[in-house]
């Protein structure tokens, strides 16, 4: 049968459930979130409960791992998602052409899409999701606690030197980020120059020759996770690289890292610290940890 024949059929008969069961119009809100950065959003602005279906690369916060799975953002599964009657479906905006989205809409389910490629459009997301499920001084609360973490670490940062670094994702192929990305403003507000930047590309696949000769004096290593030692021989056959000769190369851990939305703060002060430590190991603004 037909994807959008039978999701009419299902739409249909959740349609006609609720009109025999008035009191269903007062339950509370059913949303499915398409993405790790609107399920970590509507967390944190106290809609958990509410929440009753996310995307498959969805793991934090850990009460998420028992809720169903409904694709992703581009591969959402349009059977689940009517399957648990939401009332509100919040993806990104990337996948606004995608047919299972425009299915949903003609369907008449309440579809609301964010973006999240930068600092900005995190914050303004927070707002958007927080204006339509009602948690507006929630959504303003958070926004202004991620605006007070950034202003923080930039005052630390005041007089750091840029350094050049390379932040990469994976090594087969070496996958890096580029411009166009939150955590290359993530980079460039720690006070980085990224040498990706001149590639053009937001996850450009690079060549260890580009990076021997962009000579990045700090390496953010995604492939090394946090063993500092687990990449040591894929980095020691570069030695003429400034930070691998003066170790300087540093793993990070994908969450929260790679999971944009309300923890950008946390982001960001983790790349700090790996750029600039000494920025910590002076007492010139706030209380170190």
């Amino acid at each position: 049968m037909d994807l959008y024949r039978l999701a009419a059929i299902a739409a249909l008969c959740v349609y006609a459930i609720a009109l025999a069961s008035p009191a269903n119009a007062a339950a509370q809100m059913r949303i499915v979130s398409l993405a790790p950065s609107v399920t970590e959003t509507l967390f944190a602005l106290g809609a958990g409960p509410e929440v009753v279906g996310v995307s498959q690369y969805c793991d934090y916060p850990p009460q998420v791992r028992d809720l169903p799975r409904v694709g992703s953002f581009l591969t959402p599964n349009l059977e689940a998602i009517i399957a648990l009657r939401p009332t509100l479906v919040v993806g990104l905006e990337l996948s606004s052409d995608v047919r299972e989205i425009r299915a949903l809409n003609s369907m008449g389910y309440p579809v609301l899409l964010v973006s999240d490629d930068s600092v900005q459009q995190i914050e303004t997301s927070i707002e958007k999701v927080g204006a339509r499920i009602d948690r507006q001084d929630d959504a303003h609360r958070l926004v202004a606690q991620i605006q007070s973490q950034i202003a923080a670490i930039q005052e630390r940062l005041a007089n750091a030197k840029p350094l050049r670094a390379l932040m990469l994702v994976g090594h087969q192929p070496v996958v890096a980020v580029g411009p166009g990305t939150y955590l290359d403003e993530l980079m460039r507000i720690a006070r980085a120059e990224n040498i990706a930047d001149a590639v053009g590309q937001q996850w450009p696949h690079l060549s260890m020759e580009f990076v021997i000769a962009m000579r990045p004096e700090v390496v953010l290593d995604g492939a090394m996770g946090t063993d500092q030692s687990s990449s040591s021989s894929f980095w020691e056959k570069y030695p003429t690289i400034p930070a691998v000769r003066d170790h300087r190369v540093y793993g990070y851990a994908e969450d929260p890292m790679l999971h944009a939305g309300p923890r950008v703060g946390q982001s960001l002060e983790i790349i700090a610290r790996k750029i600039h430590p000494e920025a910590w190991d002076r007492e010139t603004v706030g209380a170190d940890k």
